[in-house]
């Protein structure tokens, strides 16, 4: 045990240790009796070395300031974030949403989940004209889009009247129709569609097996649309459903700005 003495000379004291990281806050008695534990259960044949131990403290110290480096750096980062993500409160964004949807509204609020934020966003059912491609003549259109719900009634939402959907525009090309902010639902959700009258039966123009899908264009002329009709009642109150997504700041495409 001649080497103890040695070992204890090469060490610092308290107030040296206290200059290191907190892994060094250790008591001196603590260290001492680990140390000298280490010391008694050695093989007297290949005894430990001075340099081993010091070399074993001090990569100990370094894992130990990495650790605290990197937790200082997420802090960091995780506040720069959060402050990215309220300056988007009232802004208008483009984005992919959490559960893959691409969505386009106004930031309403912003939570924090495992340490990241989240941009949320509360949109309601539309139904818009759009330039791309298809085969809708010009004219007016209603649309029922209804689904079964839970207690097996049918619900839905219709689009008809004054919110029919005018694909008439002296500027614009309209050529299709785009339904967003579909509600999730459990079961599949079908699109029924006027005639460019806007008038008549509501016939089948899809359906849309996965009760998550949130968006769908309507490219297909009246002479296309299913004989299939929606004659059945619904429920109505579906017209107040909002869809709210989540988004990761990362998965936002384009920001504009709210109007001062």
């Amino acid at each position: 045990m001649s080497q103890i003495p040695s070992l204890l000379g090469n060490q610092r004291t308290d107030q040296q240790f206290a200059e290191f990281n907190t892994l060094n806050d250790l008591d001196l008695s603590v260290f001492l009796k680990l140390l000298i534990t280490e010391l008694q259960n050695q093989d007297p044949l290949n005894p430990l070395d001075n340099s081993e131990m010091l070399a074993q403290i001090n990569q100990i110290r370094e894992v130990g300031a990495t650790d605290r480096l990197t937790a200082t750096l997420e802090s960091v980062l995780l506040g720069q974030n959060i402050a990215s993500s309220t300056n988007l409160i009232g802004a208008d964004v483009d984005a992919v949403s959490d559960d893959n949807q691409r969505v386009s509204g106004t930031v309403t609020r912003v939570t924090i989940e495992n340490g990241k934020p989240k941009l949320h966003l509360d949109l309601a059912m539309t139904a818009q004209p759009s330039i791309e491609k298809g085969d809708l003549a010009k004219g007016t259109y209603g649309y029922r889009v209804v689904w079964e719900g839970q207690d097996g009634r049918l619900e839905g939402v219709e689009f008809s009247g004054p919110d029919a959907i005018s694909m008439v525009s002296g500027l614009s090309d309209y050529q299709s129709v785009v339904l967003n902010n579909l509600p999730i639902t459990s079961s599949f959700k079908r699109i029924y569609r006027t005639d460019a009258s806007g008038q008549g039966d509501y016939r089948l123009v899809a359906t849309l097996t996965d009760g998550t899908q949130s968006s769908y264009r309507d490219t297909t002329n009246d002479d296309s649309r299913s004989e299939t009709r929606q004659t059945e009642p619904f429920s109505r109150d579906a017209r107040q459903l909002i869809r709210s997504f989540k988004v990761s700041l990362n998965n936002v495409a384009e920001i504009r700005s709210p109007n001062p």
